[in-house]
């Protein structure tokens, strides 16, 4: 008489066999939302205009939003694409329920690759998930603003390496000046002194005429030595102000910020036309963040 053999599973086969169970049914349950969401931009086109909302709650029993997402998450997932890590949407994601998905819709390809390889997102809950691309997001709009900073930076270091040039060329310019004017005043009294060297029954001109040429020489030579003096001043405090970059970078953002706040202006003075309330609530959020600001940079 043959004994009935009963073959013994132990706990570790019996738990391997449900996480493959439902590992293999999120994988096809992926599958059906994207079958099922080309299916429905096809018959987006064949309904007619109109009638889409109600064709989704009474043929399918579909909310429009649930719709939109399942077609989102065919575009996004759908077409068997091979990535460049050689993994289909399924094989990436394809463990990953509905609401694990949804956060991940409106990623770049590479990025969403990124967050699997680098996240273990089946473990993850859905509120996670979003959190972790809203983290993400927020990084890369930082790094987006730094790198536009850094330009605006770097425009303005240029501008003001080319204001330092214009200013050392015009500093330059104004002590050639300042050399020509004193030639110029020294080649006078050379003159007057040429005639003043004469014998006094010799000379061509009276003593009235010697003083007026005196006078003319000395107010000559004390305009082209002032108006010298002022040109190298100006081109000197020019060059101070641009030789600090620094400087020249809060001076340009500082002008952004004056540009920013009168477009605000402008703005509340439309809001006032056509909603008076809404505009002294904005202006005092905005007074206040100001002053809040100030006193920060103070």
């Amino acid at each position: 008489m043959s004994e009935n053999v009963v073959a013994v599973r132990s706990i570790e086969i019996v738990t391997a066999e449900i996480t493959m169970i439902r590992d293999n049914a999120r994988k096809v349950f992926l599958e059906s939302v994207i079958q099922i969401g080309t299916r429905l931009e096809e018959a987006k086109q064949m309904v007619p205009q109109g009638e889409w909302t109600a064709y989704l709650t009474d043929k399918l029993g579909y909310k429009p939003s649930t719709a939109q997402n399942y077609m989102r998450i065919a575009r996004e997932f759908g077409g068997g694409q091979v990535s460049l890590t050689g993994k289909t949407a399924a094989d990436a994601f394809g463990q990953l329920s509905y609401s694990q998905i949804l956060p991940l819709l409106g990623m770049a390809e590479e990025e969403r690759e990124e967050i699997a390889e680098e996240h273990d997102l089946p473990s993850m809950s859905s509120r996670e998930i979003a959190a972790l691309v809203k983290e993400r997001d927020e990084a890369k709009a930082e790094a987006e603003k730094a790198v536009r900073e850094n330009d605006a930076a770097q425009a303005a270091l240029s501008v003001a390496e080319e204001n330092r040039g214009k200013a050392m060329r015009e500093r330059d310019e104004a002590v050639r000046n300042a050399e020509n004017a004193k030639e110029r005043a020294d080649e006078l009294q050379g003159q007057l002194d040429a005639i003043e060297d004469k014998p006094a029954e010799v000379r061509e001109l009276t003593e009235e005429e010697l003083e007026e040429i005196r006078e003319k020489v000395r107010a000559e030579n004390a305009e082209a030595a002032r108006a010298a003096e002022e040109r190298a001043k100006a081109a000197e405090e020019k060059l101070d102000k641009v030789k600090n970059p620094a400087a020249h970078k809060v001076n340009f953002l500082f002008g952004e910020v004056r540009g920013l706040v009168e477009r605000l202006e402008q703005a509340l003075a439309e809001l006032h036309q056509t909603d008076e309330a809404a505009r002294e609530k904005f202006a005092k959020v905005i007074a206040d963040w100001l002053c809040k600001e100030g006193d920060r940079l103070a």
